[in-house]
Parts: structure tokens; C-alpha cells; sequence
């Protein structure tokens, strides 16, 4: 579903816009790109939250990993 929406550009931005949008038409091309550049921020929201959760367990690992390094030294039955 489309709704209808009305949008300020600049003079240049809109020149530059309408000579790539071709018989797709500037609304699908703004379409386009704006779903694109949400996309991207989505994208770039989601790793900004795994990287703020792996600083916050580094931690816990350090600790599960002290643990184990016991057990990685000894040999296992062949």
C-alpha cells in the first residue's frame, strides 16, 4: 500500500535525482532509496548492539574461558 506524501528537496538534489529514475519515476526512486538508507541504519543498529553486548560479557568469557584452560591442557582417552 502507497501513501501519498509531500517532500521538500533541494533544487540540485532533485535535478540529479530525476535523471536516474528513468520510467520508474521519481516516487518509486525515493521509495527506493529511502527504504535502502533504512535498511542500512537497521543493519548498523543491529551491530552496534552485538558489539555493545560483547564488550558487556567480555567478563563473563574472560572467566568461562579461565575455567576451561584447565581442561584444554589435559589429554583426552585416544
Amino acid at each position: 500500500m502507497a501513501t501519498r506524501a509531500t517532500l521538500y528537496l533541494d533544487d540540485d538534489v532533485l535535478e540529479r535525482a530525476r535523471r536516474h529514475t528513468g520510467d520508474r519515476g521519481l516516487s518509486r526512486f525515493v521509495s527506493e532509496v529511502l527504504a535502502e538508507k533504512l535498511d542500512a541504519l537497521a543493519r548498523h543498529q543491529i551491530a552496534e548492539s552485538m558489539r555493545e553486548g560483547y564488550v558487556a560479557t567480555r567478563d563473563d568469557r574472560d572467566a568461562l574461558n579461565a575455567d576451561w584452560q584447565a581442561i584444554d591442557g589435559e589429554r583426552w582417552p585416544e
